[in-house]
């Protein structure tokens, strides 16, 4: 059912880990003084003047405060997706400049310290690091020899979720080896290119004669007492074991994990992140200071296609349509027009002489090829600008920039106990939805993503989700 590629020695995972280690700090290092010369060419291009930095601070202490708050972020040890690398380097550098601020003032060389060249080194700093640790990382996820090898229990839809993730996200360095699995009817859609190993009796002789020092434990269907005592033989014989419990979809951002000690219980307190005022707030402000310097950024591009529209075809240049936003209150969602004026006749007479279109439009609201749509409207709907104007309902606080789509009057029934989360944020321009894959996605997996993204919540899932939106739209997958 497929070869594995090799077989790892005992000390294959070791070796990787130090391997990807070494190669994030030096790539840290060289992002650190890249930002320190950056900082002093610009402080001084700015001000004037011949300010320096002696090459004690340049190359070894300055390097060294940051990097040690990012080794106790744990970023150099652990796996992590964006939106905890994000967070977790922002914190870093955060401390690292209040202790490098603190660390100048008792060595008494404040006055010689342009503060100017302290804030464009975070800057400079952060932003370096944030580009460069995805491209190591989709170095990491290449490079066989940084990988470290897996051995998955279970060949089953929650296994191949996990290879997904560890074929897509930048960082993740793993590498499955192979599956173990009772049943004789697999599900996984890998087996092409990872072996069934054995089952899960073969444990102990599959990770003897592979070598193998990572086990992920991905049978979430398995009773209890089965899991358990699988969990406990693979503690055994690995020096780590992962389990993916039985738990999938739902929100486990911001996770806190208790023990009962003398009941052998865990206990896990999950957060409805969206739900807490603070978090609103702070949502709010991220909308408003985004929006009012993007907007003023792309108001060039606005006119050009506002001129675009208005010469293409006979209409207002701006299309008013009406959106259940939060609370259930209904608002005028703007867009640039994309289809012609009378397109509501259109539609009538369409679905009325199409049933083919009827069962399309009844099913997901939208038409693959809708005829209404004019030349400009094709182009702006594939790279989805026509929903720019949608920055003015941001500003009226009727939208968000990131958030579930918004929905329409009949689509509420399609979200059932689930409209409750919905009704909790405000809608987005962006979100979970349109940067997945939008149209090519079913509606149910739509509104599971919309519960997710509102329990899930942080200004980083925001932060990556607008960068995805960009990748989205040059990729135009299933805009339409």
């Amino acid at each position: 059912m497929g070869n594995s590629d090799y077989t790892p020695s005992p000390s294959w995972g070791s070796r990787a880990r130090i391997g990807s280690a070494l190669l994030l700090m030096a790539g840290d290092y060289i992002a650190l003084v890249l930002a320190s010369i950056l900082s002093v060419c610009l402080r001084n291009w700015l001000m004037g003047g011949h300010f320096s930095i002696p090459s004690l601070y340049q190359y070894f202490i300055v390097p060294a405060v940051y990097m040690v708050f990012i080794f106790s972020n744990r970023m150099y040890t652990r796996t992590m997706e964006l939106t905890q690398v994000l967070s977790r380097l922002f914190l870093s550098f955060f401390w690292g400049t209040c202790f490098a601020i603190i660390l100048m003032y008792f060595a008494h060389v404040t006055t010689q310290v342009s503060r100017l060249y302290v804030a464009l080194f975070a800057i400079f700093g952060f932003g370096l690091m944030v580009l460069e640790k995805p491209l190591l990382g989709k170095f990491i996820r290449h490079a066989r020899w940084l990988q470290v090898p897996v051995l998955i229990v279970g060949a089953g839809k929650s296994a191949d979720a996990a290879i997904r993730e560890m074929k897509n996200t930048p960082g993740m360095a793993y590498h499955a080896i192979g599956f173990l699995e009772d049943s004789s009817h697999p599900e996984s859609k890998f087996l092409e290119e990872i072996p069934i190993l054995g089952g899960f009796a073969d444990l102990e002789k599959v990770v003897g004669n592979t070598g193998v020092r990572d086990i992920l434990i991905a049978a979430p269907g398995l009773s209890q007492d089965d899991l358990s005592a699988l969990i406990y033989r693979a503690q055994t014989v690995a020096e780590n074991v992962n389990v993916i419990p039985n738990l999938v979809g739902v929100p486990m951002s911001n996770i806190e994990a208790f023990s009962f000690f003398d009941e052998k219980i865990m206990l896990l307190r999950l957060k409805n992140n969206l739900a807490l005022r603070t978090n609103q707030i702070l949502k709010r402000i991220f909308d408003i200071v985004l929006t009012v310097v993007g907007g003023i950024c792309i108001s060039p591009i606005l006119l050009a296609i506002a001129l675009w529209v208005y010469h293409d075809s006979p209409g207002p240049v701006i299309f008013k349509h009406r959106r259940i936003g939060k609370d259930g209150k209904e608002f005028d969602c703007y867009k640039f027009r994309s289809m012609v004026a009378n397109s509501q006749e259109v539609l009538e007479h369409l679905l009325a002489t199409d049933p083919k279109a009827r069962e399309e439009w009844d099913r997901e609201f939208k038409l693959k090829n809708d005829p209404r749509i004019t030349k400009s409207g094709e182009f702006l709907r594939k790279t989805s600008l026509d929903e720019l104007p949608q920055l003015m309902n941001v500003l009226k606080g009727e939208m968000s920039l990131v958030g579930p789509r918004p929905i329409v009057k009949k689509e509420i029934e399609k979200y059932g106990d689930y409209i409750k989360e919905y009704y909790m944020v405000l809608p987005g321009i962006t979100g979970m939805w349109q940067t997945s894959g939008r149209s090519d996605i079913d509606y149910p997996e739509r509104v599971r993503m919309d519960s997710w993204y509102v329990h899930n919540w942080s200004v980083w899932l925001d932060i990556v989700l607008i960068w995805r939106t960009f990748g989205a739209v040059l990729k135009q997958k299933g805009a339409y």
